[in-house]
């Protein structure tokens, strides 16, 4: 009688980032750079205009990927339509951020507003980035007196950030980023039933899955069902056989494993809304 096969222990998945696919690189440097105040870190090509900028938000990078190498390199394709997620600033006042934001030409997509239970009372509003990408800016309620909010001639203190991923279903979507991908689960509201937002982390990176019900019924906000327009990224040992552990557990291939940039190696799974998530490697010589 032959023994049960022992299921391969999963790949490392490690030095998270996100990365936002835009149409026009500059007005985005301009917006998350220039703006926000983010520090640029990389860029390529180095000479001429560039295909991916990186920029340092707190410990996470933030890369900004034009829609046209992303094709071109990977054969990935992105677009405008209902945004699937979004990027979240925890800030100092939320008032004031958002009043900075918008006197600085970004679209207002929600004005602030107080939200939350007897746990805890947040206040959120949102613009969208040059690419209509929503921006939350967050601040706690109650943490300390609100002094009235003023403008100032500097960009917003940003205290922590978060990737927010928006789902028809909640249980697949946390089972991937969670159980598949290894983060850890540090957040969840509602605590008891079925949740409507969780967060789990990785290094840096903080991924809050929320329920597009509640998106609606909480912010007055609708997304989902559109293109891609950012994605996850997981460095590990090997591209090839992360890509295939995933796929065993059911993530769908976007894009199979290949050489690029000289020294990388990339692939690409989706989550289960459909986002990217790439896994990269560095090549060794040869």
């Amino acid at each position: 009688m032959s023994a049960t096969p022992t299921p391969a222990a999963p790949p490392a998945f490690r030095d998270p980032q996100v990365n936002v696919y835009v149409r026009d690189l500059a007005a985005s440097l301009r917006f998350y750079g220039e703006v926000l105040g983010l520090p640029e870190t990389f860029r390529t090509p180095k000479q001429g205009p560039p295909d991916h900028v990186e920029l340092r938000l707190l410990d996470l990078a933030l890369g900004l990927a034009t829609r046209d190498a992303v094709r071109r390199d990977h054969g990935l394709t992105s677009g405008e339509g209902p945004p699937r997620g979004d990027l979240v600033l925890w800030v100092d006042d939320a008032d004031a951020a958002y009043a900075y934001l918008t006197k600085h030409g970004a679209r207002s997509l929600r004005e602030p507003h107080n939200f939350g239970n007897g746990a805890y009372t947040l206040r959120s509003g949102r613009v969208a980035d040059p690419d209509g990408n929503p921006v939350q800016v967050t601040s706690r309620v109650g943490d300390a007196p609100r002094a009235p909010s003023t403008l100032g001639p500097s960009a917003p203190r940003v205290a922590g950030s978060l990737l927010s991923v928006y789902a028809h279903a909640m249980d697949p979507t946390l089972r991937f980023y969670r159980d598949q991908l290894g983060m850890a689960e540090s957040f969840r509201v509602p605590t008891t039933g079925p949740p409507e937002h969780v967060e789990v982390r990785s290094g840096p990176l903080t991924i809050g899955v929320s329920s597009l019900a509640a998106l609606e019924r909480v912010h007055g906000m609708t997304g989902g069902g559109g293109p891609p327009r950012f994605e996850t990224v997981f460095w590990v040992d090997d591209v090839d056989r992360a890509q295939e552990w995933l796929t065993g557990q059911g993530a769908s291939r976007l894009a199979a494993p290949h050489n690029f940039a000289e020294v990388l190696r990339s692939a690409w799974v989706a989550d289960p809304e459909g986002n990217p998530v790439q896994l990269v490697m560095r090549r060794g010589p040869g």
